[in-house]
């Protein structure tokens, strides 16, 4: 069995209108614990809201699935936040599993002089394919 391979690449980065950079990466662990013809992969998919370089906040779902060619199942789902801007808040977050993939939601909000003057909530999915790609 080859040793768990780790690799991480930024998939998409997006341009929001009040200036905010929206980067998702997804990052896969081969778990090479394959019982007969099932494998097990981990991952994650995370989103950083930047201001330049800086970031303001990060959700990251994090998925546990199996496969075998002609189906995968998400086994296990849980969502992660950091938030080192001081003018945002994370007010909740959650994650939940649905067939093959984990799904986290957040809800951040921006405060000016204590008054909350903008609200994002985002959904984060990460899918795995029959054939153990993380999309």
């Amino acid at each position: 069995a080859k040793a768990a391979e780790k690799s991480t690449r930024v998939i998409e980065e997006i341009q929001l209108e009040n200036g905010i950079t929206k980067e998702i990466m997804i990052e896969e662990n081969d778990l090479e614990i394959a019982t007969r013809a099932t494998s097990t992969k981990s991952g994650s998919k995370t989103v950083n809201y930047k201001n330049g370089s800086t970031i303001l906040w990060s959700v990251t779902i994090h998925g546990t699935f199996s496969y075998n060619g002609s189906s995968a199942t998400c086994t296990n789902a849980y969502v992660t936040t950091t938030c080192p801007a001081s003018s945002w808040k994370i007010i909740s977050q959650s994650a939940s599993k649905s067939g093959a993939s984990a799904i986290g939601k957040v809800v951040a909000k921006r405060y000016a002089l204590g008054i909350a003057v903008e609200t994002v909530n985002d959904d984060v999915k990460l899918t795995c394919s029959k054939t153990g790609s993380l999309s």
